[in-house]
């Protein structure tokens, strides 16, 4: 009995030690034929794909262009990309590399193609997410002359901003640099649209006005923070002036604004003006006596004041307490 007990242990270790011996061949072919790992991780939040591919010495694609497959240096050198973009690219998805079973990342030069592609519709303005999935998608002529002409538009209205910041910095310059005796002129300015929001310091009415401030705050390449002084408050023998805090834009560019925001804006009506421009702290720019020499100005000329005035401050006193340039328009008769 005990040696048959012996006789069954030898048998079974014997047939263990077999059965691995198999298992292990087995996976060792098995694995060799196959890839050996694929990972795609993806952050829903970001939109964004994070994709590593390591493909073995007997992939498709591999076989398929050994002849010419790139090691990382010589793939940046082909691309003009540094390896960091080159990474960067991957990361994103564009660029799938295979890795050899010594480790080193290898590219074909298909890879070259769409990374200059990728390139090439960022240069048109696409972002990189847009980029990557018109690169993705099966572009015919057509949609791709679809999706140009929507970037031509989108690019059209970016460049009609520029144009405005551009205007409004040259401005703002010539404020800066005008030589003395140059504070007034007699000029024709666009008619205003506006929105209050204050009446004088009593800020209050922006809840009433609230989406079309946000609207104004969003076009304000076009649109600006400026005062409206009221006619009578400025003619009146009190010391100061209570200007409504407003923005506002020139009436003919109020086509941006939605049919709700239209029926709440308020027009004033400028047309011949005397640009009048001064430097004057937060305080003093509300006192009358800094109106003096505007007083002046107008009764040595023979003219009246006819309608209400528009002041834009320039923002150089940003902390609040130095001088800051204002320009007002003032509608004279």
């Amino acid at each position: 009995v005990y040696r048959s007990f012996l006789s069954l242990i030898f048998f079974l270790l014997f047939f263990v030690f077999v059965s691995f011996f198999f298992f292990v061949l087995f996976l060792f072919f098995f694995f060799k034929q196959k890839t050996a790992y694929e990972i795609s991780a993806c952050l829903v939040g970001s939109e964004m794909c994070i994709r590593d591919s390591y493909i073995g010495a007997t992939s498709p694609r591999y076989m398929e262009n050994r002849g010419s497959m790139y090691r990382m240096k010589e793939f940046s050198a082909m691309t003009g990309l540094p390896q960091s973009k080159i990474r960067f690219y991957e990361k994103h998805g564009l660029i799938l590399s295979d890795r050899q079973e010594n480790g080193y990342r290898v590219f074909t030069p298909e890879d070259a193609f769409k990374s200059n592609a990728f390139r090439v519709l960022l240069q048109y303005g696409f972002s990189i997410d847009e980029a990557v999935a018109m690169l993705d998608a099966k572009q015919g002529t057509e949609e791709f002359e679809r999706s140009l002409l929507h970037q031509q538009e989108k690019l059209m209205h970016e460049a009609d901003l520029i144009a405005y910041r551009l205007r409004r910095l040259e401005s703002t310059l010539g404020a800066i640099q005008s030589e003395p005796g140059l504070e007034f002129e007699l000029v024709d300015a666009a008619d205003q649209v506006y929105i209050n929001s204050s009446y004088g310091r009593d800020f209050h009415v922006s809840l009433e006005h609230e989406k079309t401030i946000s609207q104004y705050y969003n076009l304000l390449s076009i649109t600006s923070c400026a005062r409206i002084i009221k006619r009578d408050d400025l003619l009146d023998n009190r010391p100061t002036v209570n200007p409504d805090y407003v923005m506002t834009m020139p009436e003919h560019e109020s086509y941006r604004l939605d049919e709700g925001a239209r029926k709440q804006v308020k027009r004033l009506c400028l047309g011949k003006c005397i640009r009048f421009r001064r430097q004057a702290t937060r305080t003093e720019s509300v006192q009358k006596e800094t109106f003096t020499s505007l007083f002046e100005h107008l009764d040595s000329h023979g003219y009246r004041v006819r309608n209400d005035i528009i002041l834009f401050p320039s923002f150089l006193n940003l902390d609040g307490f130095g001088s800051d340039i204002e320009t007002l328009y003032v509608p004279v008769s």
